[in-house]
């Protein structure tokens, strides 16, 4: 049901004047979250990271705002996302810095009640207002005078990836070349920044200019990282590389702007479900 409602609004969103103009903005938007906080690249830089982190807030915001590792694991885990260690480890380190606190356990450690908060939370929440400023123009019924932080709204968008996590089945597919880059952090990001560069270029509209250093420096992580994820894409025919120029291929520009208008068409048919 779900799936028949975002495929033809996706391709009327693809097929929209405004939608290059909007994937330009929203790639700059959601990079510069990731260059303003660095710790975000660990936290929820590949997908295992962000399917743990916002099925703890989707728990969370059912359950009085606290969750537990065994409720994320039970999630993540059979569906291969995350391992039951690296549940817990990334919780520690988000712990360590700040963004997560520990309640009093009721038995099992496991059962432990644990809260997100600070920096994280703030970075997510930014991350869902871009989103919702992306989604607008193809909303059915706008709402007016928005103000500039939705909070409600924010909230329903991100109860509703959380869901949307749950619910393996309704899962929108995903082309490959956005699957291999989610898979390394931060490689949703750095795509973003491919794709935002091959559209504002001023050569063939799939060449542009990619500075491995400045993208290592930005992210907080190693010019050889970028490098391995660069040739693993290059493996993959995503995109070809020449010096210090990158050309993404024809399907790669086609499928990654399809996956984001499908990302797009979820937060306005969401919305409009709740408000139906």
């Amino acid at each position: 049901m779900l799936q028949e409602r975002l495929t033809p609004l996706a391709n009327r969103i693809l097929n929209d004047a405004a939608f290059d103009g909007t994937v330009i903005r929203l790639c700059s938007q959601i990079s510069m979250v990731f260059k303003q906080e660095p710790r975000l690249v660990r936290a929820i830089g590949d997908f295992g990271a962000f399917a743990t982190i916002l099925c703890a807030i989707c728990l969370a915001s059912i359950h009085g705002g606290q969750f537990t590792l065994a409720a994320v694991q039970a999630i993540v885990v059979p569906r291969g996302w995350a391992s039951s260690r690296r549940t817990r480890a990334l919780i520690d380190w988000l712990e360590l810095e700040g963004a997560a606190r520990r309640h009093q356990p009721r038995g099992d450690n496991r059962e432990r009640p644990w809260s997100l908060c600070g920096w994280l939370i703030t970075a997510i929440e930014t991350l869902a207002e871009a989103y919702l400023a992306a989604a607008a123009p193809w909303e059915a019924q706008p709402v007016p005078g928005r103000p500039a932080k939705d909070d409600i709204g924010v909230n329903t968008l991100v109860d509703g990836v959380g869901w949307l996590l749950k619910q393996q089945q309704a899962l929108t597919p995903i082309s490959v070349e956005t699957l291999m880059f989610l898979g390394h952090a931060p490689g949703f990001p750095l795509l973003l920044d491919l794709l935002s560069a091959a559209k504002t270029s001023r050569s063939d509209a799939s060449d542009c200019e990619f500075s491995r250093k400045a993208a290592a420096r930005a992210y907080g992580i190693s010019r050889a990282h970028v490098t391995a994820l660069l040739a693993k894409a290059e493996r993959l025919s995503i995109l070809k590389r020449n010096g210090s120029r990158i050309c993404l291929s024809d399907r790669t520009l086609q499928n990654v702007q399809g996956d984001i208008a499908h990302q797009l068409a979820f937060v306005v048919v969401w919305l409009g479900i709740l408000r139906d």
